[in-house]
């Protein structure tokens, strides 16, 4: 959704990202790859480099605010992709966000946008079934 706004080396290290953050809870369950793959695809960016940066260097190559809140978004929508936010996801989420900057307040918000936005597109394939 907000992945347009990254430039290359942005979505380059958003990647690295989304991936460490689908691997964090040991299990990479088959809407969280299909999730990925489709913001691979939204970005342009058919497959990840072998990159060895730590997370606090991947995190720190966003250059703004908006690409940095852009990334936090979509990292916590992956990360609720599997309906189940465990502790493994919340500690990296939190890693990188601190990485970025961010306050716990801003944390919470960003958390709580994606947290409204997963339920009203719920609501919204509600009203699609037949």
């Amino acid at each position: 959704m907000f992945l347009n706004m990254l430039d290359i080396d942005e979505k380059r290290a958003f990647v690295l990202l989304a991936e460490k953050m689908i691997e964090a809870d040991g299990i990479v369950v088959g809407r969280e790859a299909s999730a990925l793959a489709a913001l691979k695809a939204e970005m342009g960016v058919s497959k990840s480099s072998q990159d060895t940066r730590s997370i606090r260097e991947l995190s720190r190559l966003f250059k703004d605010r908006r690409s940095r809140v852009a990334a936090l978004l979509e990292l916590f929508g992956l990360a609720y992709t599997d309906t189940n936010f465990d502790l493994g996801e919340q500690n990296l989420i939190a890693t990188i966000a601190q990485n970025m900057e961010f306050t716990s307040e801003e944390i919470v918000e960003v958390e709580n946008w994606v947290q409204d936005h997963v339920s009203l597109v719920r609501r919204a394939l509600a009203l699609m079934r037949d």
